[in-house]
């Protein structure tokens, strides 16, 4: 995709996950959280992929690093579950503009659970709806497709699952037609940046659609 260009700069800040040292100012929790700052020409953007399981850490986390919320341009849901998208609501508030970008795939808020060991939803929880997101200042951008969100920066779209030995995790459920079947993961989309004179770096949010898949997608999309 030539129209993608490149980054000059590229800064990529775990802002939450799970593992934190002892006696550490910042929060742990499962789940996961990325800015991205991408600088092409002038331009820069901060991007936040996914935004972990529950705001409290990642605000503690984003005001102990001194990073505003309110700098924040855009927010990719990398995919619907509960560890990466709780919460968005609050978030998008705390950022206080109108404008927030809100990238994800189209399926993402369909019916999600698993049945073992007992029944429980583990997909975006009721308090972080599709109404309330938008609300709350997002602008949701619900597409398949590949997304170019800056020059040097683009979503991979629905990804391509070509690999035979990349199996869908098991054990996940959905609802089409009135009847629950397993759940593919179709939503599962990641974040391409292209950076001159390094190549291209992919962010992921659990790969559920194949780590190899996902780079070969990556390759496709950009020629590189």
């Amino acid at each position: 995709m030539d129209k993608l260009g490149a980054l000059d700069n590229l800064r990529i800040t775990v802002l939450a996950e799970d593992s934190v040292v002892y006696e550490s100012p910042y929060l742990g929790q499962h789940g996961v959280s990325f800015l991205v700052e991408g600088v092409s020409g002038g331009d820069t953007k901060r991007i936040l992929v996914d935004v972990g399981q529950n705001s409290e850490a990642l605000l503690n986390n984003m005001q102990t690093m001194g990073i505003p919320p309110s700098t924040i341009n855009a927010i990719v849901l990398t995919h619907c579950h509960y560890d990466h998208t709780q919460g968005i609501v609050h978030m998008l508030k705390k950022i206080g503009r109108r404008d927030i970008q809100v990238i994800a795939h189209p399926s993402i808020f369909r019916p999600h659970f698993v049945t073992q060991p007992h029944l429980r939803h583990i997909g975006i929880m009721q308090g972080d709806s599709k109404m309330k997101i938008e609300k709350a200042g997002g602008v949701l951008s619900l597409t398949k497709d590949p997304l170019v969100i800056m020059p040097g920066i683009m979503t991979t779209g629905e990804v391509k699952r070509q690999t035979e030995f990349e199996e869908a995790m098991t054990g996940l459920k959905t609802v089409e037609n009135g009847m629950v079947v397993d759940d593919l993961m179709l939503d599962d989309i990641s974040v391409i940046a292209n950076v001159t004179n390094k190549g291209l770096v992919v962010i992921t949010g659990c790969s559920h659609a194949g780590i190899i898949n996902i780079a070969n997608q990556a390759i496709e999309l950009t020629g590189n």
